[in-house]
């Protein structure tokens, strides 16, 4: 799915700008790599904006166990919900256990992020290897969060325990007298759109909670900071970056018809062609930031066979025409256009008006 990342300069706290983005767009932006943040920092910075910007990440109300490693296409129904605990485990035993061990046993036993000693070594995954080549035994003591650092600048990161046999592998990777860190942790951090994202980019010393009520999250656009994460009050007024899974972009130029199926070919696809309800919901949120009456569709209509025909070149079976429009003589030489107001139905205009116009990305 194509996910594209929009900055918003309007200052709202949290709870508003995940409103708008929901209503416009798909979500406040859930970042899941390096790469991902580093194109939300130059999309911010083409604005010429610095500050802080509001991002989807939140503090829940409770403890939510996941994996470092979150790609959804390595695992089948159910096994991300893989354990195998020891007995009595996990005990959080003084309030600070939220990273996992496996034990000499093959069991697991939770334990404080920042735990070292010198019998503890880590597993890390190379998800561009075949078999058991994927898992890598790495014979150096390191806390939790270095071991995942670690794994991650020179393998894909700390190793994910599917299954069962997975789980058999990886206990005879180390022997008896020592234990490894798995890629297993907690975390009262979760993202506005539920992804279990793992990634995260918070500044030294943060979150530090410094009031006891900063449940929100920032990215510091400035020089200094450049972008890392910072935890503020929800109720504070900032801009936001929300993320688009819709498959087409609103083009706020004013163009020909035939203009604008040039530019869209040129720079992305294609005009768009609305061939359901769900690209034309998709099609509804979008138009409402239109700078211009209407907006054209992909849509034209054939002199010749009397017909409305798609740029792709398929018959209009799917329409959403307003009353009066679409149906009947009078419309050779015409396009479709979405309006910006009223039901956003499509009317037939003439192609030689300047409008803006959706192209479809992928």
């Amino acid at each position: 799915m194509y996910r594209t990342q929009l900055f918003v300069n309007r200052h709202k706290n949290w709870t508003e700008a995940q409103s708008y983005c929901r209503e416009n767009y798909t979500d406040l932006v859930t970042i899941d790599n390096p790469e991902e943040m580093n194109r939300v920092i130059n999309s911010v910075n083409l604005t010429g904006y610095t500050g802080p910007a509001w991002i989807g990440l939140e503090k829940g109300n409770s403890w939510n166990w996941q994996w470092s490693l979150e790609e959804r296409r390595l695992y089948s129904d159910g096994q991300t919900g893989f354990s195998n605990w020891d007995s009595s485990q996990p005990d959080n035993y003084g309030g600070n256990e939220n990273c996992v061990e496996m034990r000499d046993n093959g069991k697991w036993n939770d334990l404080p992020c920042e735990y070292k000693c010198p019998t503890g070594f880590f597993i890390c995954y190379d998800g561009s290897a075949e078999g058991d080549q994927r898992y890598i035994l790495i014979n150096d003591a390191k806390t939790w969060k270095d071991a995942q650092r670690y794994c991650r600048e020179n393998y894909t990161d700390l190793v994910s325990v599917r299954n069962q046999t997975e789980n058999d592998l990886i206990h005879n990777m180390f022997t008896t007298g020592t234990w490894v860190w798995i890629g297993l942790y907690r975390d009262y951090w979760q993202w506005s759109d539920q992804r279990n994202s793992s990634f995260r980019y918070w500044a030294p010393g943060k979150p530090d909670n410094y009031d006891g009520n900063e449940k929100c999250t920032v990215a510091s656009i400035t020089q200094t900071l450049n972008g890392t994460w910072d935890d503020r009050q929800c109720g504070e007024n900032h801009p936001f970056i929300c993320y688009d899974d819709a498959p087409l972009i609103l083009v706020q130029e004013n163009k020909t018809w035939n203009e604008a199926l040039n530019y869209c070919r040129e720079n992305y696809v294609d005009l768009v062609s609305v061939h359901s309800k769900e690209i034309q919901s998709w099609v509804e949120k979008k138009v409402r930031s239109a700078t211009s009456s209407h907006v054209w569709i992909g849509l034209r209509f054939s002199c010749r066979l009397k017909l409305w025909f798609w740029v792709t070149g398929g018959v209009a079976c799917y329409q959403n025409w307003v009353p009066g429009n679409g149906t009947g003589a009078g419309h050779c030489g015409n396009t479709a256009a979405v309006q910006f107001g009223g039901g956003h139905q499509w009317v037939s205009l003439p192609e030689t008006q300047e409008l803006n116009f959706f192209c479809v990305t992928s």
